[in-house]
């Protein structure tokens, strides 16, 4: 019984990761590249990159764990005068349950970024990589382990599984915009940036099992919007954001907002010199979790953590535990004091 409890359990989830979500970060913005490839060097810099982790579930048992690192940069921007190109990498990998089941994705992508004039930019991006899905059940319990109704892990499973890495390649594009107007200084903001995009991930549909007929990842399309609006006469700046992502029967919407405040010299919070700014604030994701969350961010770096607290059916089994996420971003040339045209000096 236990058995065949266990492989309906394994089939079932290989079935729902092949034809629902994704991984996802509740800190999507530090995320960009699995997005939209269109943001791919859509940024006020030369360099960024980042690193992501999110651990959840862990209240139910192994839970997941998820590490993403990405990378992105502009060439040709000092040749073209009215654009560049855009180019990014993005790695993650992605461990769930007793079982070990893992994903892990290599994709690389480009984008072309256009100046309409001095305040707006359109870009359209296109990404492709590897992915591989495996399976560990070293850690799993059969019922042939169990001798007189106790378990004894000396005992090997006479059980046989299909241990071979499951290889695909995937394809996504988008598009994104982005406007600004204003400027900013130490002392007090003026300005606004705003910016949205539409991405489609999976386009090619890639295969997920080789038990089961015909099972494709489903196509997911995402649609994003952000904003910074600096408060007139103050050093405050606010951070709303949407996320709406669907993949097949599966929805996603997330929104929220950080308030964001840029320290001044001599601040009664660090007591020295620099380019630093504090952020506090929270998202939430429709019908599954209130997400809190600060920021920190310092000359060229930033680190972001933050808290799914689960408010969904699940609850009453969760206390409200959902998963811990940290992101450390870092950022060239130092986006305090960088400008491009129009660009105010905030993230």
């Amino acid at each position: 019984m236990r058995k065949k409890i266990l492989i309906s359990l394994l089939l079932s989830f290989f079935c729902i990761y092949g034809k629902t979500q994704d991984i996802h970060f509740s800190q999507y913005h530090v995320a960009p590249l699995l997005l939209n490839p269109a943001l791919s060097a859509m940024f006020n810099g030369d360099l960024r990159a980042a690193l992501n982790y999110k651990d959840q579930w862990t209240s139910f048992g192994a839970g997941y764990k998820t590490y993403s690192f990405s990378a992105d940069g502009a060439i040709k921007k000092n040749e073209w005068s009215n654009g560049f190109l855009g180019i990014g990498i993005n790695i993650f990998n992605d461990v769930a349950g007793d079982a070990n089941m893992s994903t892990t994705k290599v994709l690389l992508s480009i984008s072309g970024i256009i100046d309409i004039d001095k305040s707006q930019q359109i870009s359209m991006g296109i990404q492709g990589g590897l992915g591989q899905n495996s399976l560990n059940p070293n850690g799993l319990i059969w019922d042939d382990q169990y001798v007189n109704g106790a378990y004894n892990p000396g005992i090997t499973t006479a059980e046989v599984i299909d241990l071979t890495p499951l290889y695909y390649g995937d394809i996504s594009a988008g598009v994104s915009w982005k406007y600004v107007t204003g400027h900013s200084t130490i002392s007090s903001y003026d300005a606004s940036k705003y910016d949205a995009g539409i991405a489609i991930h999976h386009v090619n549909r890639p295969k997920q099992s080789r038990n089961l007929n015909d099972e494709k990842l489903y196509t997911k399309f995402i649609l994003h919007s952000n904003a910074c609006i600096g408060i007139k006469n103050t050093r405050l700046a606010f951070k709303p954001g949407l996320l709406v992502a669907i993949q097949g029967p599966s929805r996603e919407i997330v929104f929220g907002g950080i308030m964001r405040y840029r320290l001044q010299e001599a601040s009664h919070f660090t007591g020295y010199f620099g380019d630093q700014a504090i952020g506090f604030g929270g998202h939430y994701r429709l019908n599954d979790a209130f997400i809190p969350s600060v920021w920190y961010e310092f000359s060229n770096f930033a680190i972001g953590i933050s808290y799914d607290m689960n408010l969904s059916s699940l609850r009453a089994a969760s206390n409200l535990r959902g998963g811990m996420e940290v992101s450390l971003r870092f950022q060239n040339p130092n986006p305090f004091t960088y400008k491009r045209w129009s660009e105010p000096s905030f993230n």
